[in-house]
């Protein structure tokens, strides 16, 4: 006859340490417990690898290679820069601007810090008090030319004082940034009016 495996599992929550082996986790009906614990970013944000950067009420440029906005600069590090969620916000009446795209250099070239740069309003671990990250956020640098290559919102050519334009984008991991590579925010058409655009960006670093 042939061997049979026997998989048997622990009823309820439990806390380990890291490295323990022990059961899989059942519910009281048998089944197989493996859905998300947590919030989706739990695991990520304990581990502290999950970072945020913020820009207040910035002038947001078109492309091209003096930015301003919200710009991320991942140098000759060891990690890869997984983007999970952005948020855009205009608050302030800026005709000029059709929309916001995400932009970036060309892979792998910024081998060289951004120059002329003011760094970004407030930039953290997720977890409060976690390492910095080793990315750079600015509101303000000079990098190598960048073209937009994902579009993110629409702009309302005139906010008016009972609305602004919002957006949440959630990336779901799905653009990685690699060493040396600069990506950004951009505005499209023509570079928005001064101080109208407050935005906001979180990543994950995983090791190359």
């Amino acid at each position: 006859m042939p061997l049979q495996s026997v998989i048997q599992g622990q009823v309820g929550p439990s806390t380990y340490a890291d490295g323990v082996i022990n059961d899989i986790r059942l519910e009281k009906t048998g089944g197989l417990v493996v859905q998300e614990l947590h919030g989706r970013y739990y695991e990520n944000a304990y581990r502290k690898n999950l970072f945020y950067a913020y820009s207040s009420l910035q002038t947001l440029s078109a492309v091209g290679t003096a930015m301003t906005g919200l710009i991320l600069y991942n140098g000759a590090t060891n990690v890869n820069l997984v983007l999970q969620k952005i948020n855009l916000q205009v608050p302030v009446t800026s005709a000029s601007m059709t929309g916001i795209a995400l932009a970036s250099g060309t892979p792998g070239l910024q081998t060289l810090v951004p120059t002329t740069t003011t760094a970004a309003t407030k930039t953290g671990n997720c977890f409060l008090g976690g390492p910095p990250s080793q990315a750079i956020a600015y509101t303000i640098a000079t990098t190598l030319t960048t073209a937009a290559f994902l579009s993110l919102m629409h702009n309302t050519a005139a906010i008016n004082t009972v609305g602004q334009d919002y957006t949440q984008i959630d990336f779901e991991g799905s653009i990685i940034v690699p060493p040396n590579t600069v990506v950004c925010l951009a505005a499209l058409g023509a570079a928005s009016a001064a101080s109208a655009v407050t935005s906001s960006i979180m990543w994950e670093e995983v090791p190359v």
